[in-house]
């Protein structure tokens, strides 16, 4: 029986299942059977030159010891302080968050964070999108691969859901400020490590501070979790559905009490449309506290 030639496919089949593969975690490409007379590659000796090359081409900039504020959850007169382990600065003359007063320094150094392993995967910093001075910050997960494509937070099918889910209650982009808790997706789209979230939860806090926002609206159980989850419920590791909903008043390190809510990510929405009317509770929820504080979707530009 004679073999039958393989199937041609098309470039953009071909792409669609290379990007597949991707979402799947595979990184690397691999021949059908081994080349024994290949030529062994040294990778520990190209991992050394790599790293050579990156702390010469720019200085790192690591998490000091100081880094993570005192978080106080005044909701039942619970407080928590969470100090997880910082990561020791690998460079003399690094940067330290104290040091970066702007939103474009805070930036720049999440670019020059060269110790953390995500930014080595991801394509591109998944950074803000939106109005900086807008009274509500809204805060999702991890990006997806729409968001790792383009470097802008809430984009795709979940960002076009969010865009209609604050219309609902008068808002557009122009109104908000839109973060993730995680700035680089992580390979195959596999779970933040507690080393990467450890890593990267004082950039988050040092984001808030620079921001500045009078509200916060926390999307999906990540960043629920990090920042509400156990504290609230005297240390119980509660999901989003007991999460949500709630205000609590959060000191991010700044000395200022900010109110802040948890909600349903977008993404998970789209996969549960009947939870979407818990969605919109809290939105008006929302709606009201920037409607008692002042005419809705007003920000300063």
């Amino acid at each position: 029986m004679s073999e039958q030639p393989a199937e041609m496919k098309t470039q953009a089949e071909i792409l669609s299942m290379l990007a597949w593969q991707l979402d799947m975690g595979a990184d690397e490409a691999i021949v059908d059977h081994p080349n024994q007379a290949a030529h062994p590659v040294n990778f520990d000796a190209s991992l050394t030159n790599n790293a050579a090359e990156i702390t010469n081409a720019a200085p790192h900039n690591n998490i000091p010891n100081n880094a993570v504020p005192n978080v106080t959850i005044t909701s039942d007169a619970l407080t928590v302080l969470p100090t997880p382990p910082m990561h020791e600065s690998a460079a003399d003359g690094a940067k330290t968050l104290e040091t970066l007063q702007t939103l474009d320094a805070l930036q720049v150094g999440l670019n020059a964070l060269d110790d953390c392993p995500l930014k080595h995967t991801a394509s591109n910093l998944c950074f803000a999108d939106g109005n900086p001075g807008a009274r509500l910050m809204i805060i999702g997960e991890v990006p997806g691969r729409d968001e790792d494509r383009m470097g802008i937070p809430f984009v795709g099918a979940a960002g076009q859901l969010l865009d209609r889910m604050i219309a609902s209650i008068g808002l557009d982009r122009s109104m908000v400020y839109l973060t993730t808790l995680i700035p680089w997706r992580p390979p195959g789209n596999r779970t933040p490590t507690a080393e990467e979230i450890t890593m990267l939860t004082p950039w988050i806090y040092r984001h808030i501070q620079l921001v500045k926002p009078d509200y916060l609206l926390l999307l999906g159980g990540a960043s629920a979790k990090l920042i509400l989850g156990g504290a609230s419920q005297g240390g119980r590791d509660d999901g989003i559905m007991k999460l949500r909903g709630r205000w609590q008043s959060i000191d991010f390190g700044d000395g200022i009490m900010r109110p802040v809510m948890a909600s349903l990510h977008p993404s998970y929405l789209l996969r549960s449309p009947a939870q979407k009317r818990l969605a919109f509770i809290d939105l008006v929820a929302v709606a009201r506290r920037l409607d008692d504080a002042g005419d809705i979707g007003q920000a300063e530009m």
